[in-house]
């Protein structure tokens, strides 16, 4: 469904979940542009962390956007299951280099190849760990 007719879809409220699970002390989600369609209003969303904030722009409705912010939450980070390296398809996991956790630990990049990775996956409402039995 369209962002338009269903604003809370399964991706979203996975997105709302997967935020709470993160430790965020505040999300917010906007629009920069009234008076336009749905998909023109250029949406964000930030998460906000002690001392860090994760942001996406640019997105084309709300249930996406979010759906953008818990993507781009995933994406570098370690598993909390496994402490191996978050994929998010089968091609791989994807990683920045000098990268930090969301609390301010170095996570280099000898230590990522060394960690492997583990798949996630999003499961109707919620986000999943590849390593959960």
């Amino acid at each position: 469904m369209s962002d338009t007719l269903n604003p809370l879809s399964e991706a979203a409220e996975a997105a709302l979940d997967l935020v709470g699970r993160t430790g965020a002390k505040s999300l917010e989600i906007g629009y920069l542009h009234d008076d336009v369609p749905i998909e023109d209003a250029d949406w964000y969303a930030s998460a906000q962390y002690r001392g860090a904030r994760i942001t996406v722009e640019h997105q084309p409705g709300p249930a996406r956007c979010l759906e953008a912010l818990a993507q781009r939450l995933l994406t570098g980070a370690k598993c909390t299951g496994c402490g191996r390296l978050i994929a998010l398809s089968r091609d791989g996991a994807a990683f920045y280099r000098a990268g930090h956790l969301i609390d301010g630990t170095p996570w280099a990049e000898a230590d990522v190849r060394k960690a492997g990775q583990c798949l996630w996956r999003r499961e109707g409402r919620r986000w999943e760990m590849g390593c959960k039995p």
